[in-house]
């Protein structure tokens, strides 16, 4: 069994929002994740995804819950020890590059905010290029100068400055082309297999989470509703809100026909006060849902599930 570098428990987030109203953004979250291996993290928009990756790398505090690094407390951790060890690529490359700076500059700040590489920041520098497959020509350039992609590879390029065992990733390649994406994929895939690195990739698009991802938890309405391998989860998914996210990627090829599998009834809904937060989306529902919150439970080889019908089941069969 691998190493767990990253352990979350019950991370919770509440915001005020205006008078008295409260948005529960995360709800007793809780995740691992093993050395060298992928976690993806897939869900609609809204459903606490970047609230998770913000806590985890230390961008917010939670309102409950802790986190833990290699066995340590993040919160006994000082910032620059905490960044050396996690680091965050946001979604859009453009707004987190200094648009005054060229690529060398600033992955130069970074090496020299955190004493790496003293006297040698120019050849890491070119190292670092090299590992995200740029090369030093782009080294003088502004983050205007580069396409998205590039931009994005730039971004990649200082989270590794600091050599993490952690790099989450917030939907890194939603902004990009088609093409890009596969080619920042395959970027991400190349650099694990070269240096022991684990990754939390966030994403809602599940053709690009199962090839990157070792395991997926899938969220809804700030919880975790399932989570296992990603053949588990996508191949054989067992919460009705999991099946309603499988069912929504298309095939590609026409001649093959989806085998029929009861589909959810869409419509909005937020968190319920009481019992399962997805009762009023699910054609599975029965009158324990609407008055027992499930729980995030084992069904057998790590592949949990919060949803009473499902487990029931799954015990039966």
């Amino acid at each position: 069994m691998a190493t767990v570098v990253l352990r979350g428990m019950d991370l919770a987030q509440r915001y005020e929002g205006r008078g008295k109203s409260v948005v529960n953004a995360l709800r007793g979250v809780s995740l691992e994740l093993g050395e060298g291996a992928t976690l993806g993290i897939v869900g609609e928009s809204g459903c606490g995804k970047s609230t998770l990756a913000r806590l985890l790398v230390g961008l917010e505090r939670p309102s409950a819950g802790s986190a833990e690094m290699s066995g340590e407390s993040t919160s006994s951790l000082d910032g620059r020890t905490r960044a050396r060890r996690i680091q965050l690529v946001f979604q859009d490359p453009y707004s987190s590059l200094d648009p005054r700076q060229r690529v060398r500059a600033a992955l130069r700040e970074v090496l020299t905010f955190h004493h790496l590489h003293s006297g040698a920041e120019d050849q890491r520098i070119d190292e670092l290029l090299d590992m995200v497959a740029l090369g030093r020509r782009f080294a003088n350039r502004y983050p205007h100068e580069l396409s998205g992609g590039q931009a994005q590879r730039v971004a990649i390029a200082r989270a590794l400055a600091v050599e993490p065992t952690i790099v989450v990733l917030d939907e890194p390649t939603s902004a990009l082309d088609v093409s890009v994406r596969a080619e920042i994929i395959n970027l991400l895939i190349g650099i694990q297999a070269r240096i022991t690195i684990s990754y939390i990739f966030i994403s809602h698009d599940l053709s690009m989470v199962r090839h990157v991802s070792d395991t997926i938890a899938v969220m809804y309405l700030g919880r975790i509703v399932e989570s296992g391998s990603y053949d588990q989860v996508l191949d054989a998914p067992l919460h009705p809100y999991t099946v309603a996210l499988a069912q929504a990627v298309p095939v590609p090829d026409p001649t093959v026909v989806r085998p029929h599998r009861v589909t959810p009834v869409l419509t909005a809904t937020g968190p319920t006060t009481r019992g399962c937060d997805y009762q009023d989306r699910c054609p599975l529902v029965e009158p324990h849902c609407r008055d027992v919150a499930p729980s995030l439970d084992d069904v057998g080889s790590n592949h949990r599930v919060a949803c009473h019908v499902a487990k029931r089941r799954t015990t039966i069969e």
